[in-house]
């Protein structure tokens, strides 16, 4: 199945809390232009989950508004600190629709693309607003490959 990984967009630097850190007006036109960019070569996510805090909310609601669908879902494993093996087990409990999305945070999405392709140790940085597309036989260390990533403002 194709998994996207996405990195929430920019957020502002300092909020009330690290949770309520909202995205920028920039962070919020980076992601949909990545995203309609992606539309437009006939990408086609399946369900998005994100991650509880304000700016993956906002980064999913973005992708979200570009397919005209409905957030699937938060989930508190998504979330900055997150453990890889607990979203893999998290996934492993979902039906897995092709094509799934999950909205979090570094440096949890590093761990995730890095394990899944890579194995137990590797890391894949990504700059904000960035998506790593995977393809996965199983939510797992190495249980997939990376096919590609983008961030925003490169051309695709």
């Amino acid at each position: 199945m194709r998994l996207y990984v996405v990195r929430h967009g920019e957020a502002e630097p300092q909020s009330s809390s690290d949770e309520a850190r909202a995205l920028t007006g920039r962070g919020r036109d980076d992601v949909r232009g990545l995203w309609q960019a992606l539309a437009a070569r006939g990408e086609l996510p399946g369900p998005v989950y994100s991650s509880p805090y304000l700016r993956a909310r906002q980064t999913a609601a973005e992708i979200c508004s570009v397919y005209r669908r409905e957030l699937a879902g938060l989930s508190e494993l998504l979330v900055p600190d997150g453990r890889p093996q607990e979203v893999f087990d998290w996934l492993l409990g979902l039906p897995l629709v092709d094509g799934m999305v999950l909205v979090s945070h570094m440096p949890l999405v590093a761990h995730l693309v890095g394990r899944i392709a890579d194995g137990a140790d590797a890391r894949v940085p990504m700059g904000v607003g960035s998506v790593a597309l995977l393809d996965v036989e199983v939510p797992a260390v190495g249980g997939g490959r990376l096919i590609w990533l983008r961030s925003p403002g490169e051309s695709l």
